[in-house]
């Protein structure tokens, strides 16, 4: 009857290994979750960028059918390209601002460039994300 400490110390370390390991689980989930909001977050800064280029090449065309002159074309032009390198980098900027320090050293890029080094290297859990249900598209 003396041996209720082992009974106790069992208990504990059944207790003490079972938090652990839910520890270890939960901290390579939020990982897990963290690489997928950026790679969610940097391909949908890709689709706007892509909807930016279409809305760019309509509204110079539509400037051309009003016959706005060679030099307001230009000046839109440039304008509008301006703004998508402020886009780019104000989108990056906040990415890396809003990561919590623990988080930040596990972010493998620091600019646009380099974000999209790491996109295209994750560009099958892109894709995944982006891709269309063929029941949902009939």
């Amino acid at each position: 009857m003396g041996y209720w400490w082992i009974y106790l110390l069992t208990f504990l370390f059944g207790y003490i290994t079972h938090k652990t390991f839910y520890f270890l689980r939960a901290a390579r989930l939020s990982l897990l979750l963290v690489k997928a909001s950026n790679i969610i977050y940097l391909s949908l800064i890709v689709k706007a960028i892509e909807n930016f280029a279409y809305t760019k090449a309509l509204t110079i065309q539509q400037m051309k059918e009003c016959d706005k002159s060679k030099e307001q074309i230009r000046k839109f032009e440039y304008r509008h390209d301006e703004d998508v390198v402020l886009f780019k980098d104000r989108s990056v900027a906040v990415l890396l601002e809003y990561h919590p320090p623990f988080f930040r050293s596990m972010v493998e890029f620091e600019d646009w460039p380099g974000a999209m080094r790491y996109l295209m290297a994750s560009r099958e859990a892109a894709l995944k994300f982006w891709e269309v249900d063929d029941d949902r598209q009939n």
